[in-house]
């Protein structure tokens, strides 16, 4: 009776402390940034569309729009990924290494080992499937950092990389039907700008129109309330983890066939650029939060960048400066927009 009485009680408080926070008018401030936020990101891209018109005419053009989209496909399937362990409040510094652990194991399993393609990516998904399960369960039911959990299973599968490819390049025996399919248009869409939207469409769904989607953001919110409320959160973590690991896989097999070869550590590039469009996301729709159709546009953004950079016959290791760059202010506009809450 008296965990009753005293839950009721809590109720009421909550209540009437939300009911004075309505009495009180919200300061022009916040009310500006609510309203005028998620434009800035927007803003932005057209202001750097219009510069890189402005350098070179070409950068417009339908096909360097789809070259943009192409080489943003991948990327945006990884950091569409993280941003499941993102909205649970988590990190994960493995995506790039699991990726490319994906690149050229599964290379490897065709060309090395004679594996049929069908074969290769059934093994593939266990590994990616084994990959995220430990991880979590490492990080859920160890309780270990996530950031040093991560960090040292990219250091372990970038070795990997090494040991399944015997440090050599596998250019030769990659099924080229698959490699193909990848590089294809289907009505005139290459085929991976078809299949990374679906991707990102699956875990919109999940995140925003499911159970586990709802409990992974209350993990994310407050992990004592939600555990409180019912949810079991080490196995909802654990799954959280077993998502992000599951799609980078397909990330990096999908790269294998866009390369049509495999070398230790020179598969996908997307540790940075998978941060920022995360970040960039959480400035845009659910303000000041992770969300799957902010980290899309901020993909595309990413991609956008070195193209532009490019066309412009700008030096290619600015692209470095840009990328931390991006990242740096993509963090503090996703914090000012939210009005200065905390985005993790």
């Amino acid at each position: 009776m008296s965990t009753t009485t005293n839950s009721a009680d809590d109720v009421a408080r909550s209540a009437a402390a939300d009911a004075h926070t309505h009495d009180v008018p919200e300061p022009r401030s916040v009310v500006l940034r609510r309203r005028f936020g998620p434009w800035g990101v927007p803003v932005i891209m057209l202001l750097m569309v219009a510069v890189f018109q402005s350098q070179n005419s070409t950068f417009l053009t339908v096909d360097n729009v789809w070259t943009i989209l192409e080489s943003a496909a991948l990327p945006a399937m990884v950091a569409c990924a993280l941003t499941v362990v993102l909205v649970m409040g988590e990190f994960d510094l493995s995506v790039q290494a699991v990726a490319g652990f994906a690149t050229t194991t599964f290379a490897a399993l065709m060309a090395n080992w004679n594996y049929t393609t069908i074969t290769a990516v059934v093994i593939m998904l266990a590994v990616g499937l084994a990959i995220g399960a430990l991880t979590g369960w490492l990080v859920a039911y160890q309780g270990l950092n996530a950031l040093v959990v991560t960090i040292g299973s990219a250091s372990l599968l970038n070795g990997g990389e090494f040991l399944v490819s015997d440090s050599k390049s596998i250019s030769t025996g990659i099924d080229p039907a698959f490699v193909d399919f990848v590089r294809s248009d289907l009505v005139g869409v290459p085929v991976l700008v078809l299949i990374a939207p679906l991707v990102a469409a699956v875990l919109w769904a999940v995140l925003d129109r499911t159970a586990l989607g709802r409990e992974l953001r209350a993990i994310g919110a407050n992990r004592e309330a939600a555990l409180f409320a019912g949810v079991n959160v080490r196995r909802t973590i654990l799954i959280g983890f077993v998502i992000t690991a599951f799609v980078c896989t397909m990330a990096g097999m999908f790269y294998t066939g866009r390369a049509g070869q495999a070398y230790p550590m020179t598969g996908l590039q997307v540790l940075l650029p998978s941060f920022s469009a995360c970040f960039i996301g959480a400035a845009m729709f659910r303000v000041g939060e992770f969300n799957i159709p902010g980290t899309v546009v901020g993909a595309v953004l990413a991609s956008m960048v070195p193209n532009g950079l490019l066309l412009a016959d700008v030096s290619g290791y600015s692209t470095y400066f840009f990328q931390g760059g991006i990242l740096i202010l993509a963090v503090g506009f996703a914090r000012i927009v939210a009005g200065g809450r905390r985005s993790r």
